[in-house]
């Protein structure tokens, strides 16, 4: 089932039957959940009988069939919820019984059965390409998955957030936005509520890369991200901070050293791109980034240039031949390659 079909039902105010809410969205996944339990539970006062919840990736399946009998109380539906079921591990005959369970729900039209789960305990794959245990539970479950949305996808997300607000705002604001905060629309959730509230408590009409720049926070959608700001920036002092901070993480030195050579990739590929007398438009259109990343990069490649920026990803894939091949590697060698070319 897609997203759409599955916005489609709940305009129906049809949602009996049996799903699996799964993927990377976590946000979407707690909204549709939310859709379902106001047509579910239009009273709250009857909300201990018509919302039952399940918690934990192992639990007493005859449970679930007990709940599924009882009739919903002064509702046409009654939501069954089980939160973080690990579909990947559960044994054979649970996952059949599961099966069962949802199979019977056309003799209990009543019923909205969600499985809310993480992607740790079920990969769904993609829309194109499922996993093979999600073939086999789209045989008995409606199951839809939540994957992140695009660049393009979250601005008009975001857009339609911000004018709600009454607050305007353009698509470079917007792509700065996703740029610093991420892609989580949880967290951009919260950035659009602190900016508007910010922008009302200073009467600002329009949010602005300034704004964004001083009130959202930057988050690490990655361990990758410091480090890869302070090559952007070409500061050596945020460079070790970086490294010293994924060390005490215990990042792999492996995992560092990819997230330099794509960072210093990144940077090179800009600089010969502006070399070959390119503009930022130009840019954008090859490379297909948002327009912040690459006003970032167009201002950083210019701060590094194009001889050290070339000098620096040859060093980098040396030192990646070396690792592979048993030569010097870890920490020590990063910190002596930040002290040489950052």
């Amino acid at each position: 089932m897609t997203v759409s079909e599955l916005k489609n039902k709940i305009k129906s105010g049809d949602v009996g039957g049996a799903y699996v809410f799964s993927g990377e969205e976590d946000y979407l996944k707690k909204h549709y959940l939310s859709e379902f339990a106001s047509v579910c539970c239009p009273d709250e006062a009857f909300g201990l009988f018509n919302r039952v919840i399940f918690d934990g990736a192992d639990i007493d399946m005859a449970e679930i069939a007990e709940a599924i009998k009882s009739p919903p109380m002064m509702s046409d539906f009654k939501l069954i919820e089980w939160k973080y079921p690990d579909l990947e591990h559960m044994k054979e005959s649970d996952k059949k019984l599961l099966e069962e369970i949802a199979l019977s729900l056309k003799d209990y039209p009543y019923i909205t059965l969600v499985l809310f789960a993480d992607i740790d305990g079920f990969n769904p794959g993609t829309q194109k390409r499922p996993s093979k245990l999600a073939s086999r539970l789209a045989k008995s479950f409606n199951v839809i998955n939540f994957e992140k949305s695009t660049d393009a996808q979250l601005i008009g997300w975001l857009r339609r957030h911000f004018d709600a607000e009454k607050i305007a705002v353009d698509n470079k604001t917007l792509s700065a936005l996703i740029f610093r905060s991420g892609h989580s629309m949880e967290i951009l959730s919260n950035e659009v509520k602190k900016l508007s509230a910010y922008a009302k408590a200073n009467t600002i009409g329009a949010i602005t890369e300034k704004e964004v720049d001083f009130v959202a926070s930057a988050t690490l959608e990655c361990d990758a991200f410091a480090l890869s700001g302070a090559i952007t920036d070409k500061n050596r002092e945020k460079a070790f901070v970086a490294l010293r901070d994924m060390m005490m993480r215990r990042i792999e030195p492996s995992a560092v050293l990819a997230t330099l050579s794509r960072s210093f990739g990144e940077l090179v590929t800009v600089a010969l791109l502006l070399d070959e007398g390119m503009d930022a438009k130009d840019i954008e259109n090859a490379l297909g980034w948002n327009q912040y990343k690459i006003k970032i990069c167009i201002n950083s490649a210019k701060k590094w240039g194009l001889a050290k920026l070339s000098l620096a990803t040859a060093r980098l894939r040396e030192l990646d031949a070396e690792s592979k091949s048993g030569g010097i590697s870890g920490y020590k060698t990063l910190e002596m390659f930040i002290c040489q070319y950052i």
